[in-house]
């Protein structure tokens, strides 16, 4: 069994070269749907989002993730303090599912976009950064609709830079032409890597 992160800013195709990669046979671990999952049923998380945040970020006993955003995303700081939060929680989850699945799959894949940020990078085998020209990723963060335009661009703010992110990664994808392109790219690194 084989570890891989992958990694790229808001926009970047990380999660199609994720699916590529599901597509081949490997087993994908979401960080951010599993962050989501923890800060919804985790009650020592849940606690330190109050303390931290605000005891209005949980109405009823559910996340408001809109409400939680908008106080952590303000800026690194606060983020930082979020990171500190839920990382080592996710780190800890990856652990053990890998453990549970290494005689399942020849190649485990955290899809994160904080890999190197949260230090996450030290635990795999093997870290890959789908890298993408900022415009480009611009436009498919705004064709999402999920996000406003200045949302974007604080988010793209408070990630570490792709150039440093590229100096950082063992493997970096160009993914600035087609998705086609992309897929094939993809498909050659997972043979790569679990040949």
């Amino acid at each position: 069994m084989v570890t891989l992160g992958v990694t790229g800013g808001l926009g970047s195709g990380k999660s199609t070269a994720c699916k590529f990669l599901a597509n081949k046979g490997a087993y994908i671990f979401d960080a951010d749907q599993t962050a989501k999952q923890l800060l919804e049923s985790d009650p020592e998380i849940r606690n330190e989002i109050v303390e931290a945040f605000g005891s209005d970020i949980y109405k009823d006993g559910k996340l408001e993730a809109q409400k939680l955003a908008q106080r952590a995303f303000v800026g690194e700081a606060d983020q930082r303090i979020l990171n500190d939060i839920v990382h080592p929680r996710v780190v800890e989850y990856f652990r053990q599912e890998s453990e549970k699945l290494r005689d399942k799959y020849d190649l485990i894949v955290m899809d994160a976009p904080l890999i190197f940020e949260s230090g996450f990078d030290s635990r795999l085998d093997h870290t890959l950064l789908i890298y993408t020209k900022y415009k480009i990723r611009l436009e498919r963060a705004l064709r999402r609709g999920n996000l406003s335009r200045e949302d974007i661009l604080r988010r793209i703010d408070l990630q570490m830079p792709e150039e440093d992110k590229r100096d950082l990664a063992e493997f970096v994808i160009e993914n600035n032409g087609t998705e086609e392109q992309l897929q094939t790219a993809i498909e050659e690194l997972y043979d790569k890597l679990t040949a």
